[in-house]
């Protein structure tokens, strides 16, 4: 479970923000030694002030490593505590608000073994395919709609039942969107080429 997994920190000085992490690493420095994971270059906090391990379930134990000012847990000094989503570890005048999170690549991998392309193109027409993607839309929208298709049920019993059915309502919308695609991309490839 600890490889779908990963721990997102919010790192504040005095409640401003100052810097996000995420990491799916087993222990996590925290200190003033510019090594750390999590550097703080600040007198309040010491070289090594804590670490955090990860367990097997995928969250994080805080182990403080003997800092001079002590490290504390929503408010709470601690020398050793499991980190839950939503905790806030304070140390100096920093705060680390701790979050879990699936780990998007995981599944962006599991996502592409499946063989599922979510991928999405742009498609790039030349003047004259836009033209013709113009006139289609202006013919379609002067011709008279298509009247309804009137389907037969089988009789049985000698009653006649007649269903029709609806035009298809989307397919102006489809063509409209499409008809603001072209022209956006003409009018872009237009300024574009000038």
């Amino acid at each position: 479970m600890s490889d779908e997994k990963v721990v997102k920190l919010r790192l504040s000085l005095m409640g401003r923000p100052v810097r996000n992490y995420t990491f799916d690493k087993p222990v996590i420095t925290i200190g003033r030694d510019p090594g750390s994971d999590v550097f703080v270059d600040n007198p309040g906090v010491s070289r090594d002030h804590f670490r955090m391990e990860r367990t097997p379930t995928g969250d994080y134990t805080l182990v403080d490593l003997g800092s001079a000012n002590g490290t504390y847990v929503n408010e709470q000094m601690v020398h050793n505590a499991v980190l839950g989503n939503n905790d806030v570890v304070r140390f100096g005048k920093y705060t680390l608000w701790i979050g879990y999170d699936a780990d998007r690549r995981a599944l962006a991998e599991a996502t592409r073994r499946s063989g599922a392309d979510n991928e999405q193109h742009t498609v790039v027409l030349s003047r004259a395919e836009l033209g013709n993607l113009i006139e289609v839309a202006k013919e379609k929208e002067s011709s008279p709609p298509a009247p309804p298709v009137v389907l037969q049920a089988p009789a049985s019993a000698g009653v006649v039942t007649e269903v029709k059915a609806a035009p298809a309502p989307f397919a102006g919308i489809i063509v409209g969107f499409l008809l603001g695609a072209a022209l956006g991309a003409g009018a872009v490839w237009m300024i574009l080429s000038r």
